[in-house]
């Protein structure tokens, strides 16, 4: 990390001038655009847990990580933490209020020291979060989830045993469209640490393979954080590595972009290969334009926004432009929109003597900085950050892991007020990429579109919450057009889906998925007298998987599309002479049954004649 130079000390001091002499009409200022206020529950919420290990410099592992995300699919983020003084990594169950139980005698976790950093994946694709942690010159770790928050230590068997290095952040995406999430791991590559960065590949049978060397991706600098994004919206997951040590060396920020085919080009001269002290990354489309910016925590000299004019091809620094250069020593960032007025602010966490900055979007830039009145003040050095609504109450709360306190659990202290509604969307995934990792979404409300995308692994070391969340401001409805990434022989899709309520979660379904409300993969009768039952009635989030059109609201023209795709026995998106057939040859059969009387007769070829579209 940067060196506590003269320099150093004396910019720190400025830094703090500067704040003092701002202190008179940053306040008041704040409190007439109505600030943003988080406050302190983690004890008061059953959230325990102390982290010791961490610190700055030296041989210690520059904070260790948290995962604020639902590992038990019960609809509400749990909270996975580590670096206590005995080494046990912390499992707190959510209750759905925003309580936590203590789980972690019982998850089947054992003790591992050096922890570092933290993801949360479904990599064997059977539904559920599990967890890969990266150590600090210790072999890093993979851990299944088997349901009820209980794990299993698979790394031996997942190929990634033997794998060591001065693990830091960490990030799951497919990067090649099979459908299997990889894993990109960062490795503060220097001295004593001499690993490079790996890049392992799902094979799609619990296994994975190191091809970061083959790819051309190893980085081979210090690096802090991988995050996957489609920086160009190309429909492919780019790799973004942010690196420790380039300030005053010859050390940048690689952006590694996806060609479509399976392989990188590392793009140098793009504008995203900074020189930096790079403690993270964190990706957002701050300006409201369609193309994500990158966000790049830095020492004193000042944080980094990367903006692009051209589709995502090349990139300035509008850092001061936007105020939210920072001048600290700052790590976790993320883009969020914490009063739910419509556009997106910025948290940075930082160490002493430097604050925890929020800096909130109040129109034209630049951003206003209230970091004085957050209310996120945390008395020691804060690393990691992971973002997620833990009540359930519609607006974004903040777990910040901060070295010899408590976990700090900041919780949003917004009134809920007409004018600040907002809109949450879970993807469903495709194939084995259940959680829909890298599934972009532009949400349409009142003559503005914001991007959102699926992610795992941002910010620095953590994982926040996978369901996308927009502020609407006096907005009661809007239109998301949704892409789904490719997976496998099926191509990336764009459904369009209008008229979703406000303060509302809502599910976001393929177009293969439509109508198989049991997840079998089939299409039954029952299902059918579901949608039927809906047609008429209030358009809410259970109605959204018969929504065959996305029009918000379910009628006979979904369900004249179900029984098109209830009639398609070959499942080849036609009914036609080979459905036909396979009726006629299982006539007296319970099976295909169109009709749900459990006998193939007269009415399935009915339905089945009334759905041709040969």
């Amino acid at each position: 990390m940067f060196e506590q130079s003269l320099w150093w000390r004396m910019r720190s001091l400025r830094t703090i001038l500067v704040m003092a002499v701002a202190l008179p009409w940053a306040i008041p200022l704040s409190h007439a655009r109505g600030q943003t206020t988080f406050q302190d529950e983690a004890i008061a919420r059953g959230l325990a847990y102390l982290p010791s290990q961490g610190g700055f410099g030296g041989t210690g592992q520059f904070g260790c990580g948290v995962v604020l995300a639902d590992l038990d699919n019960d609809g509400d983020p749990d909270i996975v933490a580590c670096g206590n003084a005995v080494n046990t990594i912390g499992v707190f169950a959510n209750d759905g209020t925003g309580h936590f139980t203590d789980v972690s005698a019982a998850s089947g976790i054992g003790v591992y020291a050096k922890p570092s950093g933290l993801v949360a994946g479904d990599y064997d694709g059977d539904g559920d979060l599990d967890l890969f942690l990266s150590r600090w010159i210790a072999a890093h770790v993979l851990l299944r989830n088997d349901g009820n928050l209980h794990f299993t230590d698979v790394t031996a068997a997942s190929g990634i045993g033997g794998a060591t290095g001065a693990g830091t952040g960490c990030a799951f995406g497919d990067f090649d469209g099979d459908g299997w999430i990889d894993l990109a791991v960062a490795n503060r590559t220097a001295g004593a640490a001499p690993a490079p960065n790996a890049l392992y590949r799902n094979q799609g049978d619990g296994t994975f393979v190191d091809v970061a060397a083959a790819l051309g991706v190893t980085n081979g600098f210090p690096a802090f954080q991988c995050s996957w994004f489609d920086i160009d919206r190309d429909d492919d997951l780019d790799l973004y590595v942010g690196n420790d040590k380039g300030a005053f060396n010859p050390r940048w920020n690689r952006l590694y972009r996806n060609q479509g085919d399976g392989t990188f080009v590392d793009d140098v001269g793009c504008g995203a290969d900074v020189h930096a002290d790079a403690m993270g990354n964190a990706v957002g489309d701050l300006d409201l334009d369609g193309w994500p910016e990158i966000y790049v925590p830095n020492i004193p000299a000042g944080n980094l926004l990367l903006r692009s004019d051209d589709g995502g091809a090349t990139f300035v620094d509008v850092a001061a432009e936007a105020g939210v250069a920072g001048y600290g020593l700052c790590w976790g960032s993320a883009f969020l929109d914490g009063d739910n007025d419509g556009d997106l602010d910025l948290v940075s966490v930082g160490i002493n003597p430097f604050p925890n900055f929020y800096f909130e979007n109040v129109g034209p830039w630049p951003l206003a900085d209230h970091t004085l009145g957050a209310g996120l003040a945390a008395p020691a050095d804060s690393y990691c950050l992971a973002v997620g609504d833990i009540d359930n109450d519609g607006d974004k709360d903040l777990l910040v892991q901060s070295r010899l306190q408590n976990l700090k659990l900041f919780v949003n202290q917004a009134i809920a007020s007409p004018a600040r509604r907002w809109l949450q969307l879970e993807a469903k995934g495709r194939g084995a990429n259940t959680f829909g990792i890298g599934t972009t979404v532009d949400v349409a409300f009142a003559g503005m579109s914001h991007w959102r995308q699926v992610a795992a692994g941002t910010a620095y070391k953590s994982q926040s919450s996978y369901v996308m969340h927009v502020g609407l401001g006096a907005a009661e409805a809007a239109t998301v057009t949704v892409r789904f990434p490719r997976a496998g022989e099926r191509p990336a899709e764009t459904r369009v889906v209008a008229n979703l309520a406000a303060n509302r979660r809502w599910p976001l379904w393929p177009t293969e998925r439509l109508g198989d409300a049991d997840g079998d993969g089939a299409w039954s009768a029952p299902e059918r007298s579901a949608l039927q039952a809906l047609i008429g009635q209030p358009f809410e989030p259970p109605c959204a998987i018969y929504d065959f059109d996305g029009d918000g609201d379910v009628d006979r023209a979904d369900d004249d599309a179900f029984v098109r795709r209830l009639s398609d026995l070959d499942h080849d998106g036609i009914v036609g002479p080979r459905d036909l057939a396979s009726l006629l040859g299982a006539w007296g059969d319970r099976s295909p049954d169109l009709d749900g009387d459990r006998v193939v007769g007269e009415s399935d070829l009915a339905i089945l004649l009334g759905a041709w579209t040969d």
